[in-house]
């Protein structure tokens, strides 16, 4: 096995910068859209996984959003940077 000295020196912080995408304006769905309890929600991401079910309750941010799945299936918690897009 080889020691590669060029990729980590001795007291050198083995660190990686964090991106945090900020949200400006909320009313132009950089959020969740306002939604009220029990109203029909369906949920896909870009690998085509779907959510279905009915808001259950959103973050006064509108950044989460609890959703009570259908058939049975418990409740789950989507944050909007999950990749999650409302599907019409």
């Amino acid at each position: 096995m080889k020691y590669n000295s060029e990729a980590l020196t001795l007291g050198e912080a083995m660190t990686r910068r964090i991106r945090h995408r900020t949200f400006i304006n909320p009313d132009i769905n950089e959020v969740w859209p306002v939604m009220a309890e029990n109203d029909p929600v369906t949920l896909v991401n870009e690998r085509g996984w779907r959510l279905e079910g009915r808001v259950e309750t959103q973050s006064h941010d509108r950044a989460c959003l609890w959703i009570q799945l259908s058939s049975g299936m418990g409740r789950q918690l989507i944050h909007h940077q999950d990749g999650f897009i409302l599907d019409k």
